[in-house]
């Protein structure tokens, strides 16, 4: 909880006695059947959320997680400062996951908190509980407000740059290619800053790495590449300082000083040097990983896992649409496979169940290395019961399998697996949720089994 934030919501409590939350949780309480009706019709009647939210399920769904939300808010027994933080954030990142427009959340905030003040105006208080009561609504509400705003921008932030990095890996982005275009790059701004040194009148500026090729690649696209990666902050610490201190003492070197210029020209080089062993050691870790495949299973990561479904989510307000299926497989007893047989016997486990897998869907379909020993398919333009057909064909697969042991023997291999249906789901996670949940039923049920998750 950023401290400015707690400073604000923990004054605001101190400040507000019991009596008074008390009269504003009773407003929520004694009204919830009219704020509920507001709500609602709220929804429908916002041109920017009435197709979002779309049929009456979801109307009926969204209102009642609001309700749900309200009262927490309200309650003086859940406001703790760290919980309300933490609800407030996560509503901010869900609705930056299903694309609730954030001036559509101002609007609603500002209409509740009118709703509010109206019905304190209305009723039985003295002037100063009036006061108290309305200083505690609006703080209440600014600062929910301010923690889902900023969540809910940094949300949207980190989709935009994972959708980017998702269409970078459907063009075909080449890691390896592009790690020896970028060595070459720095190769040959090290190679002309001389050249241009001596082609330089004494007025000439020498070119900046920041602006050659290898600048413009690190400044502009390798942050899409490589999300949150630190040695990215220290290249570009070593860039400025290649900018900023050696290219100028370069600048004033004399031609006639040889020890000069070639003391200046060692520093740059140096530094190269070390934005190519940090290149390097970027682009190794990220080689296999970050091409969209996992390197044990060859299956994709779940990195791009939140385009998929939240492209597959779009699709589904199309008047065309089929639905689509998640399966959720977890192998069993996967655990005491790697303590018995060891890692490489777990290794050659997963890759043979992920080969079934593979074969046992379309191509157009999508196969995740989603944890461990969990993998998660979509199955596109899928109803329930053909997710239910694909998901006993894979369980018949993988139950076939037979994997060498060094003494001779094989090992029997079985999956337990979860099947979601999408039931109008606006956030990804709950239908993840909701596969979750049947394939942790499936294994308690006894594993080697099929469990379909209820409608949403």
């Amino acid at each position: 909880m950023p401290e400015r934030i707690a400073r604000e919501w923990n004054s605001l409590v101190e400040q507000t006695s019991a009596e008074t939350h008390q009269i504003v949780y009773a407003i929520v309480h004694d009204h919830e059947g009219e704020l509920q009706q507001r709500y609602r019709a709220y929804l429908e009647g916002d041109p920017d959320l009435a197709s979002l939210v779309g049929e009456d399920a979801s109307l009926t769904a969204f209102t009642a997680r609001f309700m749900e939300w309200m009262k927490r808010l309200v309650d003086p027994n859940a406001t703790s400062g760290e919980l309300f933080f933490s609800e407030q954030d996560s509503l901010g990142e869900t609705m930056a996951r299903i694309g609730f427009p954030p001036h559509a959340v101002s609007r609603s905030i500002r209409k509740i908190k009118l709703w509010f003040l109206r019905h304190l105006a209305e009723a039985d208080f003295s002037r100063q509980q009036l006061i108290d009561a309305m200083a505690f609504v609006i703080g209440l509400f600014d600062i929910a407000l301010e923690v889902r705003e900023a969540s809910y921008q940094k949300g949207v932030a980190s989709n935009a740059r994972v959708n980017e990095a998702y269409r970078l890996h459907l063009l075909g982005q080449n890691l390896a290619m592009e790690r020896e275009r970028q060595r070459a790059a720095l190769m040959e701004w090290g190679h002309g800053i001389l050249a241009a040194f001596y082609q330089n009148t004494a007025s000439s500026e020498l070119p900046r790495l920041s602006k050659s090729e290898f600048g413009l690649w690190l400044n502009h696209k390798a942050h899409i590449l490589f999300e949150r990666q630190p040695k990215l902050e220290l290249i570009k610490q070593l860039v400025s300082r290649i900018d900023g201190e050696l290219v100028p003492v370069l600048e004033r070197a004399s031609f006639g000083d040889r020890s000069q210029i070639s003391d200046a020209a060692g520093k740059i080089e140096e530094e190269l040097s070390a934005i190519k062993f940090l290149l390097n050691s970027i682009f190794e870790a990220h080689i296999e990983v970050e091409s969209g495949r996992d390197p044990l299973t060859q299956l994709l990561t779940r990195r791009f896992m939140p385009s998929v479904l939240m492209r597959e989510i779009q699709l589904q307000k199309m008047s065309v649409a089929a639905g689509f299926c998640v399966l959720l497989l977890d192998i069993d007893h996967f655990k005491r496979i790697n303590d018995t047989h060891g890692h490489k016997v777990g290794d050659q486990a997963l890759r043979a169940v992920a080969a079934a897998i593979t074969e046992s869907v379309r191509q157009t379909d999508f196969v995740f290395r989603y944890g461990g020993e969990e993998m998660l398919i979509v199955l596109v333009e899928c109803d329930e019961a053909m997710g239910l057909q694909v998901a006993e064909k894979i369980r018949a697969e993988i139950a076939r399998l037979s994997v060498p042991l060094a003494d001779g023997g094989r090992l029997a291999v079985t999956a337990s697996i979860g099947v979601a249906a999408f039931g109008g789901e606006l956030d990804y996670e709950r239908i993840l949720a909701r596969a979750d949940k049947a394939v942790y039923e499936a294994k308690e049920g006894g594993r080697n089994r099929i469990t379909l998750a209820p409608a949403a």
